[in-house]
C-alpha cells in the first residue's frame, strides 16, 4: 500500500530543484520545491510559479521565427536564449495569460495599462528595460523570471504555450 501511494504521489507531485538563479530572492540555486504536474495543476493564472519544458518552449520559438516571426521576438535572441534552455526545465512566474498585453516600461512590469507591483524584482537592476507592448495568445502564458537582469524567458523566447507547462510550483 505504501508503495502504491508513493508511485500516486510521484505521478502528482513531483520535487524539482532550481538550478539558475532566475528566480531570486523568490526561489534560490540549489533550493527544492514540488511540482504539481499537470493536469493536477489545474488553471494556470497571473503569479503562479510554474515550470516549463525549455526544449518544447524552444522548438515553439523557432517555428514561430522561421515562419515570420512573433512581435518583439528576433531569431538571433532565440537562437541565443535556446543555447541556455535546450533540455531543461524552466521555473518561472507567470505575469500574462491569453489576451492580456504585457509590457516593461523602464523595467516596471506593465499588464493591461496597470502597473503591476512586485516586491520580489529589484527595479534597479532592470532600470531602462523597454518590452512590448505585446498580447498573449490565447493558449499561452507570459513568464518572466523574478531576477529580470539574468532570465531567459519570454523577452527571449515569447509566449509560451501551455502544452509546455509541465506544472505548478506549490508555495515557492
Amino acid at each position: 500500500m505504501a508503495a502504491g501511494l508513493a508511485a500516486t504521489l510521484t505521478w502528482v507531485v513531483q520535487p524539482v530543484r532550481v538550478s539558475s538563479d532566475s528566480m531570486t530572492p523568490t526561489l534560490q540555486p540549489g533550493e527544492q520545491v514540488l511540482l504539481l504536474k499537470k493536469p493536477w495543476a489545474g488553471h494556470v493564472a497571473r503569479g503562479d510559479v510554474v515550470v516549463l519544458d525549455g526544449t518544447r518552449w524552444v522548438e515553439t520559438a523557432t517555428a514561430a521565427t522561421a515562419a515570420g516571426g512573433v512581435v518583439g521576438l528576433s531569431p538571433d535572441r532565440v537562437r541565443a536564449a535556446a543555447h541556455d534552455v535546450s533540455g531543461t526545465s524552466l521555473v518561472k512566474r507567470v505575469v500574462g495569460v491569453g489576451g492580456d498585453t504585457v509590457e516593461l516600461d523602464d523595467g516596471a512590469l506593465v499588464v493591461n495599462g496597470a502597473p503591476v507591483v512586485e516586491p520580489f524584482v529589484d527595479l534597479e537592476s532592470v532600470d531602462g528595460v523597454w518590452f512590448g507592448p505585446i498580447t498573449v495568445p490565447t493558449g499561452a502564458v507570459f513568464v518572466l523570471g523574478d531576477a529580470r537582469a539574468s532570465s531567459v524567458d519570454s523577452r527571449d523566447l515569447g509566449a509560451a504555450d501551455l502544452d509546455t507547462v509541465e506544472g505548478r510550483v506549490l508555495s515557492p
